[in-house]
C-alpha cells in the first residue's frame, strides 16, 4: 500500500482550480533517461464533479492518435486513474488517458484485462480539452458525479469522503519511452493498473 496522499479541496469555479495543491508526477518507476516534468491539480465542484488539470513541460509532444479510445499511451500521454470504493477487496477503478490532441482512452473495470469503455451516455459530460503551448502542453478533464454514481451507486461524495487515485505520464512506444507516476509503484515490470498503490485522497472543505 502507498503512503502517498493528496488533499482535494472544494471549489466553486473552474478558475479556483489554480489555487489547489499541486501534485508532481515524478516517480520514474522503471528506468529510462527521458524524464519530462509533469504536475497537476485536482479540485471538487460540490454536486457537480471533479476538475483536473495536468501540465507537462514537453515541447512538440508526440500526438499521432486523433480519436477517443485510440491507444494514446503510445503517444506522449498524461493519465488519471480513480477508485471510489477502495475498501472493496477487488474494486472497480476508472482510467482516463489523454494525449495532446485531446484524444482520450477512457475505461473502467476491476483489472488491467477486460476493461470496459464508457458508453456514449456516460461519456457525454466527460469534458477533455488539450492545449499545446510553446514549452509545455496541458489537459483539462471534468469528471461528473453522474458518471461516478452510475458505477458506484452506493458511494456518496462530499466533504470528508475518501477515495484513491494516481496520475501518470507515459509513452509506451519505442522512442523516448517512460513511465512516471505520482504515487510510486514498487513492481519490477511496468503496470499502472494496480489500485493497491494508488494515493489516498480526501475531499476537504472550501479552499480558502
Amino acid at each position: 500500500m502507498t503512503t502517498t496522499a493528496y488533499n482535494v479541496y472544494s471549489i466553486h469555479s473552474e478558475e479556483a482550480l489554480s489555487h489547489c495543491p499541486v501534485f508532481t508526477v515524478d516517480h520514474f518507476n522503471w528506468g529510462g533517461t527521458y524524464r519530462p516534468v509533469t504536475s497537476g491539480q485536482l479540485g471538487f465542484l460540490p454536486d457537480r464533479g471533479f476538475l483536473l488539470k495536468m501540465t507537462c513541460k514537453e515541447t512538440d509532444p508526440c500526438c499521432i492518435y486523433q480519436k477517443d479510445d485510440d491507444p494514446v499511451y503510445l503517444d506522449s500521454a498524461m493519465e488519471a486513474f480513480f477508485c471510489f470504493a477502495p475498501e472493496e477487496e477487488n474494486p472497480c477503478y476508472l482510467n482516463f488517458e489523454m494525449n495532446a490532441n485531446g484524444a482520450m482512452l477512457a475505461c473502467y473495470g476491476r483489472s488491467r484485462q477486460n476493461r470496459t469503455p464508457f458508453s456514449k451516455q456516460l461519456r457525454h459530460d466527460l469534458l477533455c480539452q488539450a492545449e499545446i503551448l510553446e514549452d509545455r502542453w496541458c489537459i483539462r478533464l471534468f469528471l461528473p458525479l453522474a458518471l461516478v454514481r452510475a458505477l458506484y451507486p452506493d458511494v456518496t461524495l462530499d466533504n470528508g469522503s475518501h477515495f484513491t487515485c494516481n496520475f501518470y505520464k507515459i509513452k509506451e512506444s519505442e522512442y523516448l519511452t517512460h513511465f512516471a507516476s505520482f504515487a510510486p509503484i514498487p513492481t519490477p515490470e511496468p503496470n499502472f493498473h494496480l489500485p493497491q498503490y494508488f494515493a489516498s485522497a480526501r475531499i476537504l472543505g472550501d479552499l480558502l
